[in-house]
């Protein structure tokens, strides 16, 4: 399986649903909530991890603020793990180290995770859900062609959402379902600097057949 990471936000981003999230939440998936603090901790791991890389962060061409971007990754991922699990489909240690392997090992795709705001400490669980959305996928009549990619993600996307739905707290950004992607707010200013008590929301990216 050939894979590069990009960040198509509108080919793999949940749709946020309607409805209350809990105090000190950042986004709620399923049953399972991203709390604030979680999403603090990795966007400060994804920075660390950046200047260990010597990758600067203004350079990463991010579609949305680094935070934002790392607070969708975490959602995809958390999302299609549980709706895999609902499925009945798995994603090996064999097929997460196979993409890598494509990739020219995983010393290489490091690189590739940080462009796409994925901390290296998330990088195997959100690889896990990228592989279950592709057996998904095939599941649902994806073949070589672009149509029937386009159609599988879409059924693929809407069964997730309706049985994983997601729901973003509002503090953190303002999302777009039909763009799918959070947009700018006034309320928030263009700034990617964490609010006080949290992270700013985002739009995020995930590997994609190429």
């Amino acid at each position: 399986m050939r894979v590069a990471v990009a960040l198509a936000a509108a080919g793999i981003a949940v749709t946020a649903c309607g409805g209350p999230v809990q105090a000190g939440s950042a986004a709620i998936v399923g049953k399972e909530r991203i709390t604030s603090s979680k999403l603090n901790d990795e966007v400060r791991a994804l920075r660390a991890d950046l200047a260990a890389n010597k990758i600067p962060e203004e350079q990463l061409q991010l579609p949305a603020s680094l935070p934002q971007m790392v607070l969708l990754n975490m959602s995809f991922s958390r999302q299609f793990q549980e709706f895999g699990q609902r499925k009945g489909v798995t994603a090996t240690d064999r097929d997460v180290d196979d993409i890598a392997a494509a990739q020219g090992g995983w010393d290489q795709f490091k690189k590739v995770l940080l462009a796409s705001a994925i901390p290296l400490d998330q990088g195997r669980d959100f690889l896990r859900a990228y592989v279950i959305r592709i057996k998904l996928m095939q599941q649902a009549g994806a073949g070589q062609d672009q149509a029937s990619q386009q159609a599988a993600v879409q059924k693929v996307m809407e069964e997730a959402d309706s049985t994983v739905p997601v729901k973003y707290s509002p503090r953190y950004g303002k999302y777009d379902p039909k763009q799918a992607i959070f947009v700018p707010d006034d309320r928030f200013g263009a700034s990617s600097t964490a609010p006080a008590g949290g992270a700013a929301a985002g739009a995020a990216g995930a590997p994609q057949a190429g």
